[in-house]
């Protein structure tokens, strides 16, 4: 008996000290789970699970994130079912805005980060006044780190149709652009939320007196009464652009049908985002025909030094309430390694986009000169003078944005409808999708 219990003695102590050799680090790291769409074979998992990675290399033993996969079309609806089961993961990007707004806030299921920012002064500095509006309540809690980077969104011409001797930025209209582009179309759509004309439009609004002040007041409280003369003005201004100046397959269009008008020498114009630089890469030729170059393409702001882009602020990355103190320890550091001044860059690199609160360092802008000139340029095409306009698609009822907005546009083309008979349509299913 007192041999048997010598033994268990003995290995008890063996497992004691067995347990203090193992690493602390290990046996200490915090482990977090997140639920993303950012995964296989979704545009964002190309930079996201690599930084994913870069931060689980850094923190090496002190935390870790693991990555749970979902489709992007699941994404919202599962975070709300585990916000109904209190289950909701120690950190999450975005979500539905008006779930957010609606339950989200008033139910107090986020964790106040204001403090934690207090951590990363880098990371509070670059927060844009209209984010940190927008994510601050009443009671000055901030719900949501905005990401810090926007993208502005503006056009490219191809220079082998447009040999222009400046960037359609510097004309003061496009009345003055369109006289120097004699024969030479524009990619514009109808079809689905008619997206290059929609951005055109934007910019067309932006130049008329009260345009810019008209879309930035509705980028939440959505605009439904279109009798403004600034939307009047611009829009008579599109329908003649797209009466004389639109690619041949504009009726109908949709996206992929613009983007293959530019890229087949049948358009020398079309509005779209920092995005589309990979169209024209080289190694993307198999999109060409009719022989286009994408070493002839130029980025280059809208006439009057214009450019398309959200400013009514954003939701970003959060922590809930129900996270436990180490898992806001994680989560925090995570956030706070994705928005560092290193880590924007990267992203601005791989995707475009400018920070502007941050100051770039030397060697980033070296290397995007370097590593994507056209990117450079379409970037850097934005200055401090230049006027960021709204998207009128932001600006109406999403279901008006989605589709109503371009099947009007076949009859603005053919005249069936005047400017003034079209804004009239637009806002009765304005008012119907707002339940007015």
């Amino acid at each position: 008996m007192k041999r048997n219990l010598r033994l268990v003695t003995l290995l008890l102590l063996c497992v004691l000290l067995l347990g203090a050799w193992i690493p602390h680090a290990t046996a200490e790291t915090i482990q977090i789970t997140i639920p993303h769409y950012k995964t296989g074979e979704n545009v964002g998992a190309k930079f996201f699970l690599p930084q994913v990675e870069r931060f689980n290399e850094l923190y090496e033993g002190k935390y870790h994130v693991v990555i749970e996969e979902l489709t992007q079309d699941l994404y919202v609806e599962k975070l709300k079912q585990l916000a109904l089961q209190n289950q909701l993961p120690p950190v999450i990007e975005g979500g539905d805005t008006e779930w957010i707004r609606n339950v989200v806030i008033p139910n107090n299921l986020f964790y106040d980060l204001t403090e934690a920012l207090k951590a990363y002064p880098d990371i509070d500095a670059n927060l844009t006044d209209w984010d940190r509006a927008y994510n601050t309540t009443a009671d000055n809690r901030l719900v949501t780190v905005p990401f810090g980077v926007v993208r502005p969104m503006t056009m490219y011409y191809n220079a082998a149709l447009l040999p222009l001797d400046t960037a359609p930025g510097d004309y003061a209209t496009w009345a003055a652009l369109l006289a120097d582009m004699g024969d030479q179309k524009i990619a514009f759509m109808t079809g689905e939320n008619a997206w290059t004309t929609m951005l055109t439009f934007s910019s067309l609004i932006a130049a008329e007196e009260g345009g810019v002040a008209l879309l930035s007041e509705h980028q939440v409280d959505k605009l439904t009464d279109y009798s403004h003369p600034a939307l009047l003005a611009a829009l008579t201004k599109l329908q003649a652009m797209l009466q004389n100046y639109a690619s041949s397959n504009t009726i109908g269009a949709v996206y992929a049908d613009a983007a293959n008008a530019f890229m087949s020498g049948n358009a020398a114009l079309i509005a779209n985002g920092s995005w589309m630089v990979g169209d024209f890469a080289e190694s993307a030729k198999d999109k060409w025909s009719g022989g286009f170059s994408g070493a002839d393409v130029h980025g280059a702001v809208f006439p009057g030094n214009i450019a398309v882009c959200g400013t009514a602020g954003s939701y970003g990355w959060w922590i809930p309430a129900t996270a436990t103190d180490t898992q806001k320890e994680c989560a925090s550091a995570f956030i706070a390694f994705m928005f560092s001044p290193a880590e924007l860059e990267a992203y601005m690199l791989a995707e475009g986009g400018t920070a502007p609160r941050l100051t770039p360092s030397d060697a980033f802008l070296s290397k995007r000169a370097q590593e994507n000139p056209l990117l450079n340029e379409y970037v850097s095409a934005v200055n401090a003078q230049t006027v960021l306009v709204p998207p009128f698609g932001d600006c109406i009822p999403t279901s008006v944005s989605n589709t109503g907005f371009g099947s009007l546009l076949p009859k603005l083309i053919d005249g069936s409808l005047t400017p003034a008979q079209y804004l009239e349509q637009l806002g009765v299913m304005a008012q119907e999708a707002m339940g007015e």
